[in-house]
């Protein structure tokens, strides 16, 4: 603690130094007292060994495990070296220059006379070019050889048995939870062929958690906050008597960051000029659905998301603007005390409930009207999914229901899914 007070106290560079080396402060008088006993001492003790040289040398700087300070280096010879983390290794080996004495076998004796080391030499050729010798050691070698080969191929057959039976299991075990799955009372809300147990289950808890959230918690607003956000959207040249609105984020893409590869990346632009990166993925048959769906309905995107957000996603999904007619975004969401935005549809004063259908991986978006919401699964990046695709076929019977509402509540039981026990 002296040692802080006196360093902020002192500027000279000598006293920075003493510090750095950990040692305590003199004054002249005591210093020059100081180097003469060193001076004396010197003389009497013996010059440091190739290792306590090397000894110094592995401690002068701070190890990479030591905190983040200045390292402190003490100059040894003519360079210093900083010393690793696997300083530990370096310790165990040999030092070369090391005055280590070699270790020799006592009981080996060495032939001393010329003849003992003619004799030696002798012995040894023998026993190297005896042919019985070596012809026995060969089929040892031989036959240890073929029992090696044996083994590995013995390893390897077992290997693959266990490889096979694992595949084996594996595909009994899909068969079994695709079949226990395919009872599922709310099998039907996911739409493709094939789906992960984990992922079902996940899937139907979001959603019930939705619906009962919607049914439980939402509070309906006004008529007269209803009229406030009312919206009359852009007809399609040819005139549809189905509506449908989608999802942006999760249902269509999927957006996400640089180090993730995305597939898109565009540049979105605010209100006041600002730029933003978007990086995004695209759900797998996206414009096929797009495409299809645009047949049968007049399509609008409704989202959470911020309108030069969604503009922009629009703009790259839908370049020609011939499929989605037009977007709805945050500023046409209600928001709830706890955060929540909620899609009413009551505000679209141009069409009737009975026409509309919505599409969104999140079932408290559609709380207001639960019997116009088609939950989906969400999607980030698998590119084996077919929700999409095979949506696609529920939607067109819909588009010929004189009422959707009923048929969704038909079909999809919603309202059954609030009450059941998925424990």
């Amino acid at each position: 603690m002296d040692n802080i007070y006196k360093f902020k106290a002192s500027s000279s560079v000598g006293h920075l130094k003493s510090l750095n080396n950990d040692k305590q402060f003199y004054s002249e008088e005591e210093s020059n007292k100081k180097d003469e006993e060193e001076k004396q001492l010197k003389k009497q003790s013996k010059p440091p060994s190739k290792m306590s040289q090397f000894s110094k040398n592995a401690t002068g700087y701070q190890t990479d495990d030591s905190d983040k300070e200045t390292p402190k280096k003490n100059k040894v010879g003519p360079s210093s070296q900083k010393v690793s983390k696997f300083r530990n290794l370096v310790n165990s080996k040999k030092i070369e220059g090391d005055n280590d004495d070699p270790n020799f076998d006592d009981d080996y004796d060495q032939p001393t006379t010329i003849q003992q080391q003619i004799q030696h030499v002798q012995q040894h050729s023998e026993d190297q070019y005896d042919v019985e010798q070596q012809a026995s050691k060969m089929q040892q070698k031989y036959a240890k050889g073929e029992v090696g080969k044996s083994t590995k191929v013995k390893h390897s057959n077992t290997q693959q048995s266990m490889d096979v039976n694992s595949d084996v299991e594996q595909m009994k075990n899909k068969q079994n939870q695709e079949g226990k799955l395919r009872n599922h009372p709310f099998r039907h809300l996911i739409y493709g062929p094939s789906i992960g147990e984990n992922s079902f289950n996940k899937f139907l808890q979001l959603t019930q958690r939705g619906l009962i959230y919607a049914k439980k918690c939402l509070k309906g607003p006004s008529e007269k906050f209803i009229k406030s956000k009312m919206v009359q959207l852009q007809e399609c040249p040819i005139i549809k008597p189905k509506t449908l609105l989608l999802d942006l984020d999760e249902t269509l893409i999927h957006s996400c960051s640089l180090r993730e590869n995305p597939q898109v990346t565009v540049t979105a632009f605010g209100d006041y000029g600002e730029e933003a990166k978007i990086h995004f993925n695209i759900r797998p048959f996206c414009t096929w659905f797009l495409q299809q769906m645009n047949q049968l309905y007049t399509i609008y995107v409704f989202t959470a998301s911020s309108s030069a957000y969604a503009n922009t996603i629009v703009n790259y999904l839908d370049p020609k603007k011939q499929w989605i007619m037009g977007i709805l975004s945050r500023g046409n969401c209600m928001e709830t005390k706890n955060g929540f935005f909620i899609k009413d549809l009551r505000i679209v004063g141009n069409k009737q409930l009975k026409d509309m259908v919505i599409v969104d991986n999140l079932a408290h978006s559609f709380g207001f009207q639960i019997e116009n919401g088609i939950p989906i699964l969400e999607w980030h990046n698998d590119q084996n999914d077919q929700e999409l695709k095979y949506l696609a076929t529920y939607l067109m019977e819909a588009a010929e229901q004189e009422d959707i509402r009923q048929f969704n509540t038909q079909r999809l039981k919603l309202d059954q899914l609030i009450e059941y026990n998925l424990d």
